[in-house]
């Protein structure tokens, strides 16, 4: 049997105000997607987590270096990642081990204790204090990752490429012609590019679609979507009423008497 979780025991039903970015919804949300990293990390699977707001070119997978426990996106714009830097929560790889689950078991015990900031001040802040202490080791693209001259292995973490993994601003940036495509000798081809630093749905699908990144049919997009609301209406109309019949016990359901 494969083991599922459901989704009562990662966050409430979602609503339309959780997709405004910083409301109580939105980081209740956001704080979601860590404790289900969490639950597939300690089945013993390796996570390659997205957000729905990237458009991919290519299959990331082969390009993602697997020598360390995390490969994450920057939010920099740069392949350096100097101590205050934010890491990016939205596209990550996360090697299934005792290190990673920590992390994360840390992270979630931070947002019990800081109510009001979304997951990704609190990854950062414990990656950013962790790599203060030693306790992780951020690895340059070219470097040797330690644990092959140390015996007492860190938690390590390599950023990806600016260029091939774009955020929403590196991704403007470079379609706004603000700044040149670089050219290090190495093959450029864009993976994927992350629409955040763009806040609502409309803007990030009007910026796929202006630079010829959105290959979704709207029409049976919205087809389906109109199915999906329809099933999830009919599925919560169901449930009401069998929690309705049995909260309805035998002795609930007698006339009452007078006793004398």
């Amino acid at each position: 049997m494969i083991p599922s979780v459901p989704g009562s025991s990662v966050h409430s039903s979602s609503s339309p105000n959780a997709a405004n970015y910083g409301s109580a919804e939105f980081n209740t949300i956001s704080i979601a997607k860590i404790t289900a990293v969490r639950k597939v990390l300690e089945l013993g699977y390796n996570v390659l987590f997205s957000d729905v707001d990237i458009a991919w070119n290519k299959n990331p997978v082969p390009f993602l270096p697997t020598d360390v426990d995390l490969v994450i996106q920057s939010n920099s714009g740069s392949n350096l990642f100097e101590i205050g830097s934010e890491a990016n929560t939205g596209f990550y790889f996360l090697k299934s081990n005792s290190r990673s689950t920590t992390l994360l078991n840390e992270t979630l015990h931070r947002t019990r204790g800081g109510p009001g900031l979304d997951d990704q001040i609190h990854f950062g802040n414990v990656l950013r204090e962790w790599r203060v202490s030693g306790k992780a080791m951020f690895i340059m693209e070219g470097q040797t990752a330690p644990w092959v001259y140390n015996n007492d292995r860190p938690f390590t973490f390599r950023v990806l490429h600016p260029y091939r993994f774009q955020t929403g601003q590196v991704a403007q940036a470079l379609f706004g012609k603000q700044v040149e495509s670089p050219c290090d000798g190495k093959e450029q081809d864009i993976i994927l590019v992350h629409a955040n630093y763009m806040i609502g749905h409309t803007s990030k699908v009007n910026f796929f679609k202006s630079h010829g990144l959105w290959n979704v049919n709207d029409a049976k997009f919205k087809r389906n979507l109109r199915l999906w609301n329809l099933k999830k209406k009919t599925h919560a109309e169901k449930k009401n009423q069998r929690q309705n019949i049995s909260s309805q016990s035998p002795l609930q359901q007698l006339e009452p008497v007078c006793m004398v």
